[in-house]
């Protein structure tokens, strides 16, 4: 378990998208604007993170390339970071889908 200490919760987006609601295409962009409506999205410091949105702006409807994008997001939020001695260990940020 961790204590994350952001969060970024997708599952609407998600849930539209199984039911056939919006494209993989808006799928992607609607978390490209959650992830820059996020306190801690930074496009000067934060490089990783923009690359990401950048990512996901560009996908046009390949389910592979949309992957790796969820995989590099889920990265980002396991990053562990500087935890107090006997605390839960803190990450970056919990991404909340539908799985």
């Amino acid at each position: 378990m961790s204590n994350w200490i952001n969060r970024l919760d997708i599952k609407d987006l998600w849930e539209a998208k199984d039911k056939n609601k919006i494209t993989l295409k808006e799928l992607a962009l609607g978390i490209a604007k959650r992830i820059e409506n996020m306190p801690i999205y930074n496009k000067e410091f934060d490089m990783t993170l923009v690359d990401i949105v950048n990512s996901f702006e560009m996908i046009e409807d390949d389910i592979e390339e949309f992957d790796e994008c969820m995989r590099q997001l889920y990265d980002w939020g396991d990053i562990p970071l500087p935890t107090p001695k006997g605390q839960m260990q803190r990450k970056m940020c919990w991404i909340a889908t539908t799985f």
